[in-house]
């Protein structure tokens, strides 16, 4: 145990060193750390590597760890690759192929076979050890051992060239990437250590940083300015031992380090808080003269006396910490950047940290020992080895090297140039000397860029400073030479008339650069596959077109003015032609990470331009798409094109059945694989919604989804309610409501916040299931966790859709989900499902897994068609307007002709037609005046259509009741101001009802908007009408069933009554038959409004012929009035050629007629005795014109 701390101490001690050592040469923003970042390797093309700061020296045993995580299942991929300079072979790497690792040592691959492949969008940390002694290779995954290795070697080669997520070849001091196997993904918490870390040791020191290579921003360099590190919240490492590296600036009058010691000490006392603890100070000498070694000015990094005597010195400052409780390692970082930031002032002077050098990092152990291990000179050890380390690392890694051979070189120029006036542009000055000096020389300025300074004063004279930084390329044989050049070129005064411009020897900086080349690689375009060869910065490459091979296209390798790098501008096609003119051509083109976008666009411009796709351009779309989904992150941007892409196709005419499952599938991948900002994103387009959150686990009390509005033609309008809701939302047209405990199914570690996905859809074309008696009566909402099978749940999915079509309580309906796994390319299925709650407008299910939800309506009791639906709803409204015509005539003959309205029948009848005229009117209308969409205007046209409801049907019972006092009681009946007082109940009783409901509730009457349409003879129209249930079965079913059962029960006592007194009349000739009694029945049928009773017998397979029964008969009940209560009476066709007609159709002597209603008759006349009085005569005039009546109908 006493040998493992020694070993520690030495470690830590020569770590120490080489980190303060390398402090000086560190800057950049005040937490170089990357912990609790991560590096997203998806997207753009970013590549990260070591950086030239970092060196890794030869080694004799290392452990390395690294965590990541894949976003996209690629067959092969690469965590991480060490080269050396020059050298093709992998010194040690970490790459994977399906339900393979593969680890490279000293050039050889090693498999390790795993059990199944990593599973996607969850972090794997895989560390790997070695030592020379032993000879072994360990593996392990996620500190599980995984295979042990022998390996031969003595020492594993320094100053190589490291690449995370992807391949790489040095040669000629040039970075090449090799794509096609990178990881696409993220990666963080790259660490290697100079000793071997048993199992148990890495799994307790998950949270300590490397001693060799750290995940800082020090050590790691990037290939474009946009290839950030990103901070992840779910990256939670925590840790209690800390070292603080700093050099400090002390100014005070004591000179003693022990007197020194006590300022920090209360420095720390006084800005810490008391969760953390000081373990260990160590201070070194003076820095003065190692910062005048740097060329770093006196009066700020050396020695300075002020004037009240206090001397400010630098010294290298190391601080050994412990936080309690431990806490992630970033937000220790964070606060003890904040804590020390600011200067410190005691009674003796001031204390300050020097921007830039402080570095906070996580150790293994500390050290209670407050005396300064380090020395001016340092130990002789450790001087010895920092001085091989310095001698021997240049020779292999110098930035300098050449293959020895004429060839482009490259510079990068920093300098500050002096103008003596103020020129007009100058920028363009600059440049102009810059050209007119180096060009002579074979030298091109590229890259330009100028920062103006304050202007200063130097004798006298105002200088106007700039700061300019650019890259000179130059044919070179010896770089040092160049070099040297350059800086002598550069430093000469130069003059043009009165501007004058100069550079200060100390105020250049020229340093090589390294580019390398632009790798070779097949860009598959639009406009066909182009080869590209590898080619040298500034350089342009030249490829035939495909299409048009006497054209070519040209693409420039330019250097990168941010990152000193060669990379490819976006090539010139603009020559070339696309190979691409329809769908069947996207077999052409092959889909990769850089044209994936191009794929989509050129696929939307295709779809949106079709009406009809046949199942092959079906399938070439959706199989781009998933090959899109499969190889290329997807931006919010490409997701909301995909989405509209599927969009168009559910929207033209195509036979969908076949390709539900890859659509689904493709939305899904999307949604999974979507890269956006924040926590939640959604996606809406016509037919289609796709909500995105990533929950927080720990947080998580369920979570619902809804569709508050949608019209076919438009986005629908979506929420997200972050609680768990068994109620439906007002309004909701589909609403899906997640249960807490599906927290249970979130990955346990934490790294990854879990997402969930809800998609709805309107295209029931999409949904087809063509095997059952079913249809889809409801929109499809949906839910899904990324990655993980939920069901099972013990406390069930509350799933609320509201129906497509008003159904009925005797209907049918099953609550489904879709199964992608059935026969045939997926149907429905109910297992796991259950109807909660339902009614006539929607149904409310439990289930107990996530998939696509929806609600059947069983159609093999009424198996109407569209075909059907729309036939009937053009009889309906034809029927209609016959029956307004023929009513109109009808009201008409009777109110012109006086003689016609004398008896009570007359006067009912009048009645009757004016209600049913009043009907079909506001039938006729009601849809159009509902698409004003005005409130008050729908509640009005729905009262009047209800009111004219019952006032029809009321007067068809008075009917009745008129006829069983004329028919059946006879002289027995009394009923002083009869027709008044019908009418008073004819009219009033409606009129009451419908002031009583909207007394009570207005909001009774409304629209149901089933669908936006268009055309008001689609039943799918808006229509103004009763919409509470309890209102519409108490006031319209009820009312109508009570006047029927009345209607038939009178129906057949008249018959009886009629058929006793065709047997008791004499007749000189036979004019009764089956004719004669049918058109009685007929007559009687249409008066009473029996045709009614037809929608009860719509059930089974005679449904449509009794609905077909059902619309003729009842829209021509006016027209069958006027057939058989004015056509065919002979009182009214008299009355028409005696008003109507002349010549030979006018009667000769009608005089008669009016002296009896019923002298023409042919049935037996009834006289009553003459009663004067007021009773015996309204008896006698009921009875009278009830028997004349039944004689017109029966004659």
């Amino acid at each position: 145990m006493q040998m493992k701390m020694d070993s520690i101490r030495v470690h830590m001690s020569i770590t120490t060193w080489l980190w303060i050592t390398s402090l000086h040469m560190c800057s950049g923003s005040p937490n170089l750390s990357y912990w609790g970042r991560k590096v997203s390797l998806m997207g753009q093309p970013c590549y990260w590597q070591l950086s030239d700061r970092c060196v890794v020296p030869e080694l004799k045993e290392l452990s390395v760890c690294i965590t990541f995580q894949r976003d996209l299942g690629t067959s092969d991929w690469t965590a991480f690759d060490y080269k050396q300079r020059g050298k093709l072979s992998v010194e040690l790497g970490l790459t994977g192929s399906r339900k393979q690792l593969k680890v490279w040592l000293f050039g050889k691959e090693n498999t390790v076979d795993l059990v199944e492949d990593l599973a996607l969008h969850q972090w794997h940390t895989i560390c790997l050890t070695w030592s020379a002694t032993a000879k072994k290779l360990q593996v392990y995954l996620n500190d599980s051992s995984l295979k042990e290795i022998h390996i031969n070697g003595s020492q594993l080669a320094g100053c190589g060239m490291l690449t995370l997520g992807v391949s790489h070849n040095v040669l000629g001091g040039v970075m090449n990437y090799e794509t096609g196997k990178e990881l696409m993904g993220s990666a963080t918490l790259f660490r290697m250590w100079s000793r071997v870390l048993a199992g148990a040791e890495l799994a307790a020191l998950r949270c300590v940083e490397g001693d060799v290579v750290r995940w800082s921003q020090r050590d790691w360099s990037k290939s474009a300015s946009y290839c950030k590190a990103e901070p992840d919240s779910n990256l939670i490492c925590e840790w209690q031992k800390y070292e603080i590296a700093m050099i400090v600036s002390i100014e005070s009058k004591l000179q003693e380090k022990e007197k020194l010691k006590i300022i920090l000490q209360n420095w720390f006392k006084d800005t810490f808080h008391s969760n953390i603890s000081v373990h260990g100070i160590f201070i070194s000498s003076s820095r003065q003269q190692l910062d005048l070694e740097l060329g770093e000015q006196l009066e700020v990094q050396g020695s300075r006396v002020s004037s009240n005597g206090t001397t400010a010195q630098r010294y290298d400052c190391l601080v050994h910490v412990e936080v309690t409780p431990k806490k992630d390692v970033w937000a220790v970082q964070e606060e003890i950047q904040r804590c020390l930031s600011p200067p410190y002032h005691h009674a003796d002077g001031v204390v300050k940290a020097s921007p830039g050098s402080l570095t906070v990092i996580s150790v293994e152990e500390l050290s209670n020992n407050t005396e300064s291990p380090l020395h001016t000179t340092g130990p002789p050890a450790l001087s010895t080895a920092s001085t091989t380390v310095a001698k021997e690392i240049p020779d292999l890694c110098n930035p300098d090297y050449t293959d020895g051979f004429f060839q482009d070189t490259f510079y990068r120029v920093i300098l500050n140039a002096s103008i003596n006036i103020t020129p007009t542009n100058p920028e363009n000055s600059i440049q102009n000397w810059l050209n007119v000096t180096l060009n002579p020389n074979h030298m091109t300025v590229l890259n330009f860029v100028m920062t103006p300074e304050l202007p200063i004063s130097e004798k006298f004279l105002i200088l106007h400073r700039y700061t300019c930084t650019f890259h000179v390329q130059a044919q070179s044989l010896n770089v040092t030479e160049t070099k040297k050049l350059i800086v002598s070129l550069l430093t000469k005064p130069y003059t043009t008339g009165s501007e004058f411009i100069e550079v200060l020897p100390g105020h250049i900086n020229v340093s090589h650069i390294a580019p390398g080349s632009c790798p070779d690689h097949d860009q598959h375009t639009l406009q066909g596959l182009f080869p590209w060869p590898k080619t040298e910065p500034q350089d342009t490459a030249i490829v035939l077109c495909e299409k048009n091979q006497l054209e070519k296209a040209t693409r420039f390798c330019k250097l990168d003015g941010m990152t000193d790098i060669a990379m490819w501008e976006p090539p010139d096609l603009s020559s070339c032609e696309r190979i691409v003119d329809g769908i069947a051509d996207l077999d052409k083109v092959n889909v990769t990470a850089n044209n994936s976008g191009e794929v989509v666009d050129l696929i939307g411009s295709l779809v949106s331009n079709q009406t009809n796709l046949s199942h092959s351009e079906l399938d070439t779309v959706l199989n781009k798409l998933e090959d899109v989904v499969a190889i290329s992150p997807i931006s919010p941007n490409m997701g909301e094109n995909i989405m509209e892409i599927l969009s168009d196709i559910l929207h033209c005419k195509a036979d969908l059945v076949s390709f539900t499952n890859k659509i689904l599938g493709v939305i899904e991948s999307v949604g999974d694989q979507m890269d956006f900002n924040g926590e939640t994103h959604n996606m809406t387009v016509p037919s289609m919604a796709l909500q995105l959150v990533n929950v927080n686990s720990s947080q998580f009390r369920g979570l619902t989804f809804g569709v508050s509005s949608f019209t076919s033609d438009n986005s629908p309008q979506i929420f997200v309610n972050e609680t768990f809701v068994e109620k439906p939302f007002t309004g909701a047209v589909a609403s899906i409501s997640l249960p807490s405990v599906l927290e249970n199914f979130f990955p346990q570690n934490n790294t990854v916040r879990p997402r969930i996905q809800f998609q709805f859809f309107d295209s029931g074309g999409l949904f087809k299931n063509p095997h059952d008696n079913m249809t889809l009566n409801t929109y499809v909402v949906s839910a899904s966790v990324t990655n993980i099978n939920v069901s099972n749940l013990h406390q069930p999915i509350i799933i609320t859709l509201r129906h497509l079509n008003r159904v009925q309580a005797q209907d049918q309906r099953m609550c489904v989900y879709w199964d992608v796994s059935k026969s045939g390319g997926g149907g429905w299925e109910s297992q796991g499902c259950v109807m909660w709650n339902t009614d006539d407008f929607q149904t409310t299910c439990q289930c107990n897994h996530l998939t696509h939800f929806g609600v059947l309506l069983d159609v093999s009791k009424a198996p109407i068609s569209e075909l059907d639906e729309q036939i009937l709803v053009i009889l309906s409204f034809v029927g209609c307007g016959l029956s307004s015509v023929f009513l109109g005539v009808t009201l008409l003959t009777y109110l012109a002709f006086e003689k016609l309205r004398q008896d009570y029948p007359s006067k009912i009848l009048i009645n009757l037609c004016v209600a049913l005229l009043g009907l079909n009117l506001v039938f006729l209308v009601n849809s159009w005046l509902a698409s004003f969409d005005s409130r008050g205007l729908c509640v009005g046209v729905a009262a009047i259509q209800h009111f004219f409801v019952l006032a029809s049907f009321t007067w068809m019972g008075l009917e009745a009741l008129h006829m069983y006092f004329a028919l059946v009681k006879v002289f027995n009946v009394y009923v002083p101001s009869y027709i008044l007082k019908l009418c008073a109940f004819g009219w009033g009783l409606p009129a009451t009802i419908i002031i009583l409901i909207l007394a009570i509730d207005k909001d009774i009457y409304g629209s149901e908007w089933d669908e936006d349409s268009q055309n008001p003879l689609q039943d799918t129209s808006p229509f103004c009408w009763v919409q509470n249930d309890n209102a519409f079965y108490v006031s319209v079913m009820g009312f109508i069933i009570l006047v029927l059962l009345c209607n038939m029960s009178v129906f057949g006592v008249v018959l009886i009554q009629i058929r006793r007194m065709q047997a008791n009349k004499i007749s000189s000739s036979s004019t009764s038959g089956l004719a004669h009694d049918l058109r009685v029945v007929a007559s009687l049928t249409f008066l009473l409004g029996l045709t009614w009773i037809l929608p009860f017998f719509s059930w089974g397979m005679a449904a449509i012929v009794f609905t077909y029964l059902f619309a003729i008969l009842n829209t021509l009940q006016g027209f069958f009035i006027f057939i058989f209560h004015c056509l065919m009476k002979e009182n009214v066709q008299k009355q028409w050629r005696i008003h109507l007609c002349c010549g030979p159709l006018r009667p000769e002597d009608y005089s008669d007629w009016s002296r009896s209603v019923t002298g023409e008759g042919r049935g037996r006349q009834v006289r009553c005795p003459s009663v004067k009085s007021e009773d015996t005569s309204s008896m006698r005039k009921i009875s009278d014109t009830s028997i004349s009546s039944v004689n017109q109908i029966i004659a």
